[in-house]
């Protein structure tokens, strides 16, 4: 294990824009936090376990995204995570390769297959069965990789059909923007995480299951030849609006020993800038 890393994951939902913004200009002030994430659905959910609850309004994580990025000089940040299923794979690319760019290479792609039937159900956005969505997952993880990197793309396939797809404007991070695959399947998603991404997140809070999914993660990179110490993995860690702080230290403790190289925390809603400080204090303790 490298160095541990530590990042915040806001919104946007049940929340106003000048709070969201002052959030992550606090954060970019604060050279604890690596990264920021916002997460991208139509509406927000509560519990677990997770329900839609149509009375958090939530704005476009790709928007809500770009205009951060924009706020900021120094944070990276990503979308934790994209279901590939909300756009066609080259839109998703395009939006991506444009991001980056804009935001001078501080964007890190977050990806996965898709999981509300509830949230498709309403919106009209198919999402299939497992077996489908994560046979989309996996073409369109490859084909927007290879588009980020500057490939001529021609891909036929189930889901993905590209015909000398290129992209001629691209950001400054080489070969891509980092990838960051979120799920914990172990039969598809772990592996492809070891094939493509440089990021792996853990939604969930267990340590001992994060620490299991770590494990098998590991070889899945062995077995296909890569180091396991090249991917990075994630863990959240919560805290309630009727707690201190300071109960992060622990949390985020045990999901280190667990195998975090990145440790994210979940705001609670509804959340202010002030709480900025008093986390970084607690996770300083840490270093």
């Amino acid at each position: 294990m490298g160095k541990i890393t530590f990042g915040i994951s806001t919104g946007p939902q049940a929340i106003e824009w000048p709070i969201l913004r002052d959030i992550w200009k606090e954060a970019d002030e604060i050279e604890l936090f690596e990264t920021g994430w916002v997460n991208d659905h139509f509406y927000g959910f509560t519990g677990p376990p997770f329900k839609p609850d149509v009375s958090q309004g939530s704005a476009d994580g790709w928007m809500v995204l770009a205009s951060l990025l924009h706020e900021t000089t120094r944070i990276r940040g990503g979308v934790l995570v994209t279901g590939v299923h909300f756009r066609y794979p080259s839109v998703l690319a395009h939006m991506a390769a444009t991001l980056d760019w804009s935001s001078g290479g501080r964007l890190e792609v977050g990806l996965g297959a898709g999981w509300s039937q509830e949230e498709c159900d309403s919106f009209g956005i198919p999402l299939g069965t497992v077996g489908e969505r994560m046979g989309r997952f996996e073409e369109s993880v490859e084909a927007i990789v290879r588009l980020l990197s500057g490939e001529t793309v021609t891909f036929q396939g189930n889901y993905v059909q590209l015909d000398q797809a290129i992209f001629t404007q691209l950001g400054p991070q080489s070969p891509h923007p980092p990838i960051c695959i979120g799920g914990m399947g172990e039969k598809r998603t772990l592996p492809l995480a070891a094939k493509y991404a440089q990021h792996w997140n853990y939604e969930g809070t267990d340590p001992k299951e994060f620490e299991q999914k770590v494990r098998v993660l590991r070889r899945c990179c062995e077995d296909i030849g890569r180091s396991p110490d090249d991917l990075k993995v994630s863990g959240k860690v919560r805290f309630l609006n009727s707690e201190d702080p300071s109960v992060l230290t622990g949390r985020a403790e045990k999901m280190i020993q667990a195998g975090a190289d990145i440790v994210l925390v979940s705001f609670p809603r509804p959340t202010s800038p002030n709480m900025i400080e008093p986390v970084a204090s607690a996770l300083s303790k840490l270093l």
